[in-house]
């Protein structure tokens, strides 16, 4: 028989220090062994606005090695010197190792960041955009705040309240400028019907692309002096146009001054709104003349053949010049490229 099944007694102090030992290493492994640094640290601390569902002891990673850990999380108040400017937030405290903090340059994004959905979160600092200095002891970094579901919504219902709120102070004003633009229109119509500029122009843009395609020979020179013609009449007729429209403006304008007098204040407030809009016609029709008058100088320059393209078309020389110069291209082409090897 064994000594153990002789003695009890020593049988049950085995058994007592076996256990004892096992429960000493399950406290040292849970509750002692992460909390001895083992090897030197370089401790910085980094500040977030919100921790994102960062936890104590998550990992700090670079380049998908983990050489790091989250010492502690504690609140930054408002007021705090940091990075924060003074806002509330978190500081989180990292222990990095320090072979690996003497290798990590300033500069990079650290932001939180997590393998999958339902995996715990880690800290994770980029690439630098140019070379700096190293990570130092007691370094105060500012990190990425993570992206905020709640944020986002409280976010997304403020622009749509102020675009509700806008939407419905805009459109009472809005229906009431379209209506007098309708009514200004109406007038405009009835004192210069003859207002057939933008027709004109389309049908002068339209000529002047087919002639265009023809240039070149007798019978584009002979379209394009029908499109001067053409431009010449139609920046005459645009002339007088812009003439009948100040015109007409004019004697609005006049009629509303009479008219106010004998309406109260909202017949007044309505006639302001028709003469602001009779301003900005007279507006538009003083940027058209300029306009106008650059098209005339175009015209007259065309007239004058002034221009590459347009001396060329005009010189009696080119066509024969054009000739000669194909006929090399044909039998001596390395006169005008290169002399091929021989």
């Amino acid at each position: 028989m064994s000594l153990a099944a002789q003695d009890p007694s020593l049988t049950r102090k085995v058994g007592a220090v076996s256990l004892v030992v096992l429960v000493l290493s399950i406290v040292f492994f849970v509750f002692i062994y992460d909390r001895i640094e083992w090897g030197a640290h370089t401790r910085i601390k980094i500040y977030f606005h919100t921790t994102g569902g960062l936890q104590e002891g998550a990992a700090f990673v670079v380049a998908g090695k983990t050489v790091g850990k989250v010492e502690s999380i504690a609140l930054s108040p408002a007021g705090a010197p940091g990075p924060l400017n003074g806002e509330e937030g978190v500081a989180v405290k990292v222990a990095i190792e320090r072979a690996w903090a003497r290798r990590i340059m300033k500069g990079g994004d650290v932001f939180i960041t997590s393998r999958g959905a339902l995996s715990g979160k880690y800290l994770e600092i980029g690439p630098p955009p140019a070379p700096g200095p190293t990570l130092a002891e007691n370094d105060e970094l500012l990190g990425r705040d993570p992206p905020s579901l709640d944020r986002v919504l409280q976010r997304t219902w403020d622009n749509l309240t102020t675009a509700a709120k806008f939407a419905s102070e805009v459109r009472p004003e809005a229906h009431a400028l379209g209506a007098e633009l309708d009514k200004l229109r109406a007038t405009f119509a009835e004192l210069a019907p003859d207002a057939t500029l933008s027709e004109d122009l389309r049908a002068l843009i339209d000529e002047g692309d087919r002639t265009y395609a023809a240039l070149g020979g007798e019978q584009g020179l002979d379209q394009l002096g029908d499109v001067l013609d053409r431009l010449q009449t139609t920046v005459a007729q645009a002339r007088a146009t812009i003439a009948s429209l100040r015109a007409s403006a004019d004697k609005l304008g006049d009629s509303l001054g009479a008219l106010r007098g004998s309406m109260g204040a909202k017949g007044a407030e309505a006639f302001d709104k028709i003469g602001q809009a009779i301003d900005r016609v007279r507006a538009a029709a003083d940027r058209i003349d300029p306009l106008l008058a650059k098209v005339q100088a175009i015209q007259d320059g065309i007239a004058r053949g002034e221009g590459s393209l347009l001396k060329l078309a005009n010189d009696p020389e080119f066509p024969e010049d054009a000739k000669d110069l194909g006929k090399v291209l044909k039998r001596h082409p390395w006169r005008i490229i290169a002399r091929p090897p021989k």
